[in-house]
Order: structure tokens, then C-alpha cells, then sequence
């Protein structure tokens, strides 16, 4: 029973990973020429893969943006979009007290230093290899130190959690199949 269990990853693994991938793709995206438009069908695939896998894509973008731009810009979202709160934790960030009572919980605060350390390693953890801060030497604490032990116990979860991930996209059909990537905004159906 433990192997059936290792072999499904949790909703939470597979949304941090698919935040991974959209990232990388979104990256990509915007270092091509925008008349390139392999790199914008290559996205639209990642999304439409992604929503397939229960990923919310517009809270994802959302979280994706708050993080790059700091606090201020996670103060002014959060009040607009609960589910993003989920994400940006997936992301390794932590929220301040006024950002928990936003989301209607005063009680909470933000993590202790080592738990938010552990969290920072598991989202790097979830990282693709290409990406800055994907290695467990870039551990951004000393490694000696509480918080760099928590940190690189979150980047092993994460890291054979994405590994699994990863393995398994092998069998995925490729983006595009059964039309769900097709079209730039295809408001067919829309009433």
C-alpha cells in the first residue's frame, strides 16, 4: 500500500510542479520574439495541460506576478483572490499577519523561521533544472544553521516529489491533443 501512495502525488505536489512548469514556459515566452509564435503555442499548451490537472491558470498567473513584485503587490491581490493565497505559499512565500487576516484568519501569523525555511526549500525543490535556485547547493542559509537544515530537508520532499512528477509526463499526450490548446482567445460558445 505504501508504493500506491508514493506513486500518486498529492494535489498540492502536482500544482507546486505545474507552477514550475508554467513559470519556465512563461519565461521562455517572454525571452522569443513576440512574432514567435512557438514559444506563445508552446505556453498555451502548458496551460491547457495544467488546467487539465486542476491547476487554477488564472490564480497561478496571478501568484506567479505577486511573488516577482513583493508585498505590495500581494497586500493589494489578496484581497481580490483567495485561492492565490494557496499558491504563493506553494511559491515559498510567506504571508504577514495583516495578509492572514485578509484571508480571515487573525489567529494565524506567518511562519517560524525554520518552517518558512523548510517551505522556501521545498518550493525551490520543485523548481526546474534550468531555473535559478533549483540546486540544493543554492541554499540561501548557512548550511550549518537551523534554518539552512530546514531548509534542505523542504528541498528533499520537494525535489522526488517533482522527480515523480516529471517521470510521469513522459506519458502524457502531447499539448494541443483533442483541440484543448488550440486557438488565441477563441470565444466560440460564449454567449
Amino acid at each position: 500500500m505504501t508504493t500506491a501512495q508514493q506513486n500518486e502525488p498529492t494535489q498540492q505536489a502536482l500544482d507546486a510542479f505545474n507552477l514550475a512548469r508554467i513559470r519556465a514556459a512563461q519565461k521562455e515566452a517572454a525571452d522569443v520574439n513576440e512574432t514567435n509564435n512557438s514559444a506563445k503555442n508552446k505556453l498555451r499548451g502548458v496551460f491547457a495541460i495544467t488546467q487539465g490537472q486542476g491547476l487554477h491558470n488564472d490564480a497561478a498567473r496571478d501568484a506567479l506576478k505577486l511573488v516577482e513584485g513583493g508585498e505590495a503587490d500581494i497586500d493589494a491581490f489578496c484581497e481580490k483572490v483567495r485561492k492565490i493565497g494557496a499558491y504563493v505559499g506553494l511559491l515559498g512565500k510567506t504571508l504577514t499577519p495583516r495578509q492572514y487576516e485578509l484571508f480571515g484568519m487573525p489567529a494565524a501569523g506567518p511562519a517560524p523561521e525554520d518552517e518558512r525555511a523548510e517551505n522556501e526549500g521545498r518550493a525551490a525543490g520543485f523548481r526546474l533544472d534550468d531555473e535559478p535556485g533549483s540546486k540544493e547547493q543554492d541554499n540561501p542559509y548557512e548550511v550549518g544553521s537551523q534554518k539552512g537544515q530546514a531548509w534542505i530537508k523542504g528541498f528533499r520532499k520537494g525535489r522526488p516529489e517533482r522527480n515523480t512528477l516529471l517521470a510521469m509526463q513522459k506519458t502524457e499526450p502531447e499539448a494541443g491533443a483533442g483541440g484543448a490548446a488550440k486557438g488565441d482567445g477563441d470565444d466560440e460558445g460564449k454567449a
